[in-house]
């Protein structure tokens, strides 16, 4: 029976989750390609490993984490009592079932990043699968985005932390398919790299001795 791996993927509304996955997958997003605001879409893909074997991988589009009531400042050191409670409930909703977690922020908008953090916790809390992993990917939606990354950026700090927490950190635009590939292909080689070995004995057919 085929496997089919669920990978949820959050993000604040607006960082262009639904981009990339129509990108990633379909191949037909493009600057006037139209997206409405998400609810929850789910996306079913047949996804290459590094070893060129597909895995069946089952993406779960969320709707966007909303900060608009919410400071931009102070996320990261000091989150606000009503976000933690937000984002304890969303985690409790998808962390069961999860089998990866795809965490996406604006290289722009440092409070896109920063909630990431705070939500990471609440996931780490109610996840049920020890063996569940992240990928945090940095979407440059700006051509001011190709600019060098200061100590203070979003991306650099997204670097920082994806290290601390033996994540892998990708950096990719929704318009650029090429730069699409390489996290995809890395969360099937996971999946692929995970499964259980076989128990039974390797068997060999011995000639018959005359």
């Amino acid at each position: 029976m085929v496997k089919n791996y669920r990978v949820v993927v959050f993000g604040v509304k607006g960082v262009g989750k639904t981009a990339i996955l129509e990108q990633a997958i379909y191949g037909h997003f493009s600057k006037n390609y139209k997206l409405w605001p998400t609810i929850e879409d789910i996306y079913q893909a047949s996804v290459e490993t590094d070893k060129g074997i597909r895995e069946q991988v089952r993406f779960y589009d969320t709707a966007g984490l909303d900060l608009t009531q919410l400071p931009e400042v102070g996320l990261y050191s000091n989150p606000d009592p009503s976000l933690m409670l937000s984002f304890g409930q969303i985690a409790k909703q998808y962390a069961s079932i999860a089998d990866a977690f795809i965490l996406v922020y604006d290289t722009c908008r440092p409070e896109t990043f920063d909630c990431l953090v705070t939500l990471k916790k609440e996931i780490d809390k109610n996840k049920e699968k020890k063996d569940a992993f992240y990928v945090i990917i940095g979407h440059r939606m700006r051509e001011m985005d190709i600019k060098a990354p200061t100590l203070e950026s979003p991306t650099s700090r997204a670097s920082h932390w994806s290290i601390r927490e033996k994540m892998k950190h990708f950096e990719v635009n929704a318009l650029d398919r090429t730069s699409l590939f390489e996290p995809f292909i890395y969360i099937a080689s996971k999946f692929n790299t995970a499964q259980p070995k076989s128990s039974f004995p390797q068997l060999v057919r011995k000639g018959t001795q005359h």
